[in-house]
């Protein structure tokens, strides 16, 4: 059975669009969401999806359905596909070139989206299509190359291994049964852990790379599903999930799962309290650290939250007086070398206001991306 259909196609060059520097002292200021923390972008659009490049000299986003990336500390924005591409995400492949995963056109959200990789810098907007049908995706072992899940039938799904040239080098012949929602790899780059959604119910899946065989590991309850990206750590895979999404006002929050390490049992991850709400979470590089963002309960502010599987230390990060964090699956990262974070956020709106500054400097009145410093575990080295 084919996976997917490989296509490719080209648009035109990286644009660089000027845009004035940070004030002087302004990233001295305060945000309103605590000490430390410093934005990295300005100016209107609705941005989501940060990531960090290798070097941590970079920061990509999307903003408005199209991908930029710019400088850390300075507004020089450089623009990596049309307007109208319709990206959800981006990941760094290399420090000059990105993998973007763009949705569908199709009003059915249902519709499986595409992978896309960048072309050199002379080529204007240049992308090229390398994976059709998509419906998640992961960095591969080592950061080399993608794990693409893909739909084969509504009812199930394949995994492909795609190599650093933007080839498909494997594709794994055991499917999944259920359309896959998120997907992670194993913290030493061996398995992936894979959320697919089946006529049913959600299961947890593991599949491994080296010899292509996937089994269940776990079932949720009916009506409940994974939101985002399980994330694999030595202490278990961590998940978010609730109820699942009928288009009419959720009555219970979102809370963090664990399925730990050998079992098959999924529990309320420890550490977090029973009435912590959970929107969103991501893996440090080093395997060892849980960003989350949430709130201590369903009354109190959405921060940012780090938790420590060790020794299920919950510990907030971000001091949130009166701004909206965003809290989609990909709206926060890890810098590569693991002691900051971009969150996305904005003020609360009340109500039409009427703004007087250039749109290319106003900063709360939209979302825009964040710095916030991590601290290093207890005890270790500086």
């Amino acid at each position: 059975m084919t996976l997917a259909a490989l296509a490719t196609g080209c648009g035109g060059a990286t644009q660089i669009v000027q845009i004035k520097a940070l004030p002087a002292g302004q990233d001295r200021a305060d945000f309103g969401l605590g000490p430390g923390v410093r934005p990295l972008s300005h100016g209107p659009g609705d941005k989501s999806a940060p990531a960090w490049n290798p070097t941590d000299e970079r920061v990509a986003f999307v903003v408005d359905g199209y991908v930029v990336d710019k400088p850390l500390y300075n507004q020089d924005l450089r623009r990596w596909t049309t307007k109208d591409f319709g990206a959800s995400r981006s990941e760094w492949r290399s420090s000059e070139g990105l993998t973007i995963f763009a949705e569908s056109p199709s009003p059915d959200p249902e519709e499986p989206g595409s992978v896309y990789r960048t072309l050199p810098k002379d080529t204007p907007f240049g992308v090229e299509k390398i994976a059709a049908g998509a419906l998640a995706m992961s960095p591969g072992p080592g950061g080399e190359g993608l794990i693409v899940a893909l739909e084969t039938s509504p009812y199930e799904s394949g995994i492909a291994r795609i190599g650093g040239n933007g080839k498909m080098d494997q594709i794994y012949t055991n499917l999944i049964g259920g359309r896959v929602t998120g997907i992670s790899l194993s913290p030493n780059g061996g398995q992936v852990a894979v959320a697919a959604r089946g006529a049913a119910t959600v299961a947890l899946h593991v599949l491994d790379l080296a010899t292509g065989d996937s089994k269940t590991i776990a079932r949720l309850e009916p009506g409940m599903e994974i939101h985002g990206d399980p994330q694999w750590t030595r202490r278990g895979i961590y998940y978010v999930a609730g109820e699942e999404d009928t288009g009419e006002s959720k009555l219970a929050p979102d809370h963090l799962y664990r399925v730990p390490a050998g079992s098959s049992t999924p529990e309320p991850a420890p550490g977090v309290g029973e009435d912590f709400v959970a929107s969103s979470l991501r893996l440090s590089p080093n395997g060892e650290r849980l960003a989350i963002v949430g709130r201590r309960n369903p009354a109190s502010s959405t921060n940012l939250y780090i938790l420590e599987p060790a020794t299920d230390n919950l510990k907030a990060v971000t001091a949130n007086e009166d701004m909206e964090i965003k809290t989609g699956p990909y709206d926060l990262a890890w810098s590569a070398s693991g002691d900051r974070m971009a969150i996305v956020a904005r003020g609360v709106i009340s109500g039409p206001r009427v703004l007087s500054a250039p749109a290319d400097t106003i900063l709360t009145d939209f979302y825009n991306l964040y710095e916030v410093p991590i601290e290093a575990p207890e005890g270790d080295a500086p």
